[in-house]
């Protein structure tokens, strides 16, 4: 469960009188003053001190996860790189702006609506194409296993600033604008600066002494970019579910070791999709800056050298859509790091029986498996793959034992840092 983080300041006070002339029956009679209660204040407040951060905020995904609508369509609502603007569909189906009330995404990978109810629009055993993918301009199924008008948002938790969920969600009076379908009231859709920062009043009223919470910890993200309660990172059909950086971040060597944590690599504020486009800079650092380009060299025999994130951080997540060229490629990088070089694809070494969570070893440590790792390049036995010449399973395993042949030396410094 998310923990709020919020500010909680209260000002005691005691008056005092100088009773110079003053009997007990003549002196006035004052009652205290309650101590302001802390409360949100929105985002706009904040950008009159923090220009900078607001700007790259409002260029970021983190505003977009869940925009009302004013029976139009919210063109003017996103920026105007981002994928909604630039593909401009329509709410599926019947529905349309005038009976949907909020739209979920639509700064990145897909769109769904929130119908006049406040039920997310779902499939339905008819498999109506409810989800719209902007990467493949292509619409899909969303939970064909619930019926239109019966899926509760309750997902505000991630979604919104402010969320505090209806454990009565019979009684509307705890809904977000009275609706039978949203289980909870909020602030705010989307993740606002005091989400993350906690609520702003006081800091307002007075910003030298009544200080915002800054939690730099990989934790704090780690309330949203994740999916389970014990950690452990979900899968399904063969992929890894979206959102969940902080689980795969848990079972890294960038854990095991200690760093680099979240905001070591990321600007929070900042867009790491649309990095070249958006405000500020979403990726702070690079492999390079931390391992040295000489020690990770590639054994000779690799002809080629690609980047580290292609081997080490491949897209095995999946939001939207699968590359539909590319098996092996989805659409979220993962940030598992470590690569198991047996000759084992992901059904045998990387996904647990049911297929609901990824595999981890003894040392809690998971690990991508070769498919994953290569044949974003190269080709499988299927042709399936990416442009480079086929390798089996064997081959790349053999390849890759001991790929990094210098790199024996900073890895012994790294077991002697733990």
């Amino acid at each position: 469960m998310k923990t709020r983080h919020l500010l909680a300041l209260f000002a005691a006070g005691i008056l005092v009188f100088a009773l110079v002339g003053c009997s007990d029956d003549d002196c006035p009679v004052t009652e205290p003053t309650a101590p302001e209660a802390v409360a949100f204040v929105g985002s706009a407040s904040c950008s009159g001190c923090h220009e900078t951060k607001y700007n790259e905020w409002i260029e970021s995904g983190h505003p977009y996860k869940l925009t009302k609508l004013d029976g139009i369509a919210p063109i003017l609502d996103f920026p105007a790189f981002s994928m909604y603007p630039n593909d401009a569909v329509d709410p599926p189906g019947d529905y349309t702006w005038d009976n949907t009330t909020y739209t979920i995404g639509g700064y990145g990978w897909k769109m769904r609506w929130v119908d006049e109810n406040g039920y997310v629009v779902t499939s339905g055993a008819a498999g109506d194409l409810v989800q719209y993918n902007f990467e493949t301009e292509g619409w899909v199924t969303y939970h064909t296993d619930n019926e239109p008008g019966t899926k509760p948002y309750n997902c505000g938790q991630c979604h919104t600033t402010g969320w505090v969920a209806n454990d009565v969600p019979e009684d509307t009076e705890g809904n977000q604008d009275g609706l039978a379908g949203m289980w909870g009231t909020f602030f705010a859709g989307g993740i606002h600066c005091e989400e993350c920062h906690g609520k702003g009043s006081l800091h307002v009223e007075d910003p030298e002494n009544v200080h915002m919470l800054v939690d730099n910890s990989s934790a704090m993200c780690g309330e949203c970019h994740t999916r389970d309660s014990e950690n452990r990172i979900a899968s399904s059909g063969g992929y890894i579910k979206h959102h969940e950086q902080y689980d795969e971040w848990l079972h890294s060597p960038h854990s095991a070791f200690g760093a680099p944590g979240c905001n070591t690599c990321h600007d929070p504020h900042a867009s790491v999709h649309f990095d070249d486009i958006a405000l500020g800079t979403g990726m702070l650092a690079s492999c390079t800056d931390c391992h040295d380009a000489t020690e990770y060299a590639l054994k000779a025999e690799h002809s080629f050298t690609p980047q580290c994130i292609d081997c080490h951080m491949p897209q095995v997540a999946k939001s939207a859509v699968v590359n539909p060229d590319n098996p092996y490629d989805a659409d979220v990088t993962s940030h598992i790091i470590a690569i198991n070089t047996d000759p084992v694809n992901k059904t045998d070494g990387m996904f647990s029986a049911d297929g609901a969570f990824v595999l981890l070893d003894d040392d809690g440590m998971a690990r991508i498996t070769l498919d994953f790792a290569c044949y974003g390049c190269h080709k499988d036995d299927d042709g399936n793959g990416g442009s480079f010449s086929p390798r089996t399973l064997s081959e790349l395993s053999t390849m890759a034992v001991g790929i990094h042949p210098n790199a024996k030396s900073a890895k012994k410094a790294q077991v002697a840092a733990r």
